[in-house]
């Protein structure tokens, strides 16, 4: 997973047609996440995604993402998509040019990405702001408890030690402690 200041700077990054047209999906266990203008794509062209809104800690500044199953990817793809994988199992999909034909104004784009982000409430469960880990990360903290379920299937245990497994199971207790 990229850092999350990683993720914010290459989601600000829209001045061109091109760059406007780009989702950037970061895998998290299971799942891809888009955030941001990566999400408002998402949402707006593919699918209408649960979207999660959330503060970030120490920050002033919010943040909203959409998931789905790493497995779902063919699903969610636009045909016509250009699809790349980076080595940091990111996924960067250029949405078809037609998916924009009515729209050549990037500056209309960012004005319906702020107003959708500004409309999209704040999760409920989102109370917690999100925090970010030490090296500038999102600390993972499941949503709900299906996520719990997937970590635990992702979880390779045939190749941790004893040590990491206990470790691995006081951090599934702690997430469901969370989540009750």
């Amino acid at each position: 997973m990229a850092k999350i200041k990683d993720v914010l700077d290459i989601e600000s990054q829209r001045a061109s047609m091109e760059q406007c047209r780009m989702i950037y999906l970061f895998q998290e266990g299971t799942f891809y996440r888009a955030y941001e203008w990566s999400a408002w794509l998402c949402v707006r062209y593919i699918q209408q995604f649960k979207t999660t809104k959330r503060l970030l800690k120490n920050e002033d500044t919010s943040i909203v993402f959409v998931g789905f199953p790493v497995t779902s990817l063919p699903k969610y793809t636009l045909e016509g998509a250009d699809v790349s994988f980076g080595d940091d199992k990111s996924v960067c999909m250029a949405l078809p040019v037609t998916v924009f034909k009515d729209t050549t104004d990037t500056q209309q784009l960012v004005n319906e990405f702020e107003n959708w982000k500004q409309s999209v409430p704040f999760t409920d469960n989102s109370k917690k702001e999100i925090e970010l880990d030490k090296n500038g990360g999102v600390a993972s903290h499941p949503v709900r408890l299906t996520d719990v379920l997937h970590k635990i299937m992702a979880y390779p245990i045939e190749r941790k030690s004893p040590l990491e497994s206990m470790s691995f199971l006081a951090e599934i207790k702690q997430d469901i402690s969370e989540l009750l």
